[in-house]
């Protein structure tokens, strides 16, 4: 009967681990990922940590106080900041209460 319950503990075990990997790589593969944009809308405060980065930033005519930045892609949503990569190579990072809109690809 002892027998029984040590591989009971150990079959348990190596599915308890199965799982655990299973979830972890699924987080990895979260914060690795990037999402395509097609552009974004930033306020001022961004305006200023993108222009510090060099990135052009263009004012939006219809909406006062909101800037356009045509950034190729973004992190995944579940983070504080939000990292934009460009066309040119650069990565900035943002708050994401700086941003005001997001316009994804697809």
């Amino acid at each position: 009967m002892a027998a029984m319950e040590r591989t009971d503990r150990w079959v348990a075990g190596t599915l308890a681990l199965g799982v655990v990997l299973i979830l972890l790589a699924i987080l990895l593969v979260a914060f690795r990922t990037r999402v395509p944009v097609s552009h974004l809308y930033v306020n001022a405060s961004g305006v200023q940590l993108l222009r510090s980065a060099h990135i052009p930033v263009h004012s939006a005519p219809d909406w006062p106080g909101a800037y356009r930045v045509n950034a190729r892609a973004t992190s995944p949503a579940f983070t504080a900041m939000a990292t934009l990569f460009f066309a040119s190579g650069n990565s900035v990072d943002l708050p994401r209460s700086d941003v005001l809109l997001w316009v994804y690809r697809g």
